[in-house]
């Protein structure tokens, strides 16, 4: 469970980015966050992750104040996985190496039995796995980038536009292995993402900021269904896909 209350936050002297934000995320479900560019969305998520400090409010994960526990500690000890928009694969690495260094601090055991795991989850990684990152198609790096965050076994992963760049068909199959990683491990997924109908197609829950703050908040289901929703906020009706 991430809890965040009253949050703001911002960059160097700046103003703040974020004015007042309050979120929740339960285990089990997808909750993405949505809006226009600008409006804080990435930097909600780094500051949940621990790239930035809040200056105000409180972020609890499990009913723990984590507001100021720097990243390393977030992954570590309150088992948080992050999966940035962009540089998030080693190119010159081994497909397989990518995924291990993401469980650098686990016992090797574990580490392999782990890897083994997702090994099996993902034939595709599998079959490449002891070939250099950088010749993965898209969709592939991005679902490098989730092993590579899995492999910690974490209770909640944050996922910062893991749609972007792809092509809509790998698009949807990023999105049906987000989907599968809830079902599967009853994790808690909180993520940004600026696909607004493909986000909510897979998504429990939604929150929408305008100006750092949230706008409106909701069923994932109704947000879909509501056409003055659809104007307002998400862009018109979704793009078909070929």
């Amino acid at each position: 469970m991430i809890n965040v209350s009253n949050v703001r936050a911002g960059y160097g002297d700046g103003p703040d980015v974020l004015q007042g934000i309050n979120l929740t995320a339960g285990g089990g479900e997808i909750v993405t966050i949505l809006g226009p560019n600008g409006c804080g969305k990435s930097t909600l998520l780094k500051c949940i992750a621990g790239f930035v400090k809040p200056r105000g409010g409180k972020i609890e994960s499990e009913g723990k104040d984590v507001s100021l526990v720097p990243v390393h500690e977030k992954v570590r000890l309150h088992r948080m996985g992050f999966v940035p928009q962009t540089d998030n694969v080693f190119a010159t690495l081994s497909v397989a190496d990518n995924i291990l260094l993401g469980a650098r601090h686990l016992p090797a055991a574990e580490r392999s039995a782990r890897f083994a795991e997702l090994m099996s989850q993902y034939p595709a990684l599998k079959a490449k796995q002891e070939r250099k990152a950088s010749v993965l198609s898209g969709g592939e790096r991005q679902i490098l980038s989730l092993a590579r965050a899995l492999i910690s076994d974490p209770q909640v992963l944050l996922l910062d536009e893991p749609s972007a760049g792809l092509s809509p068909l790998m698009m949807h199959e990023v999105f049906a292995a987000i989907a599968t990683i809830r079902d599967r491990t009853g994790m808690c997924i909180l993520m940004v993402e600026q696909n607004a109908f493909e986000a909510l197609n897979v998504a429990d829950r939604a929150y929408v900021l305008s100006l750092g703050k949230v706008a409106i908040e909701g069923d994932a289901a109704g947000m879909l269904a509501d056409p003055a929703m659809r104007h307002l906020y998400l862009g018109g009706e979704p793009e078909t896909v070929h």
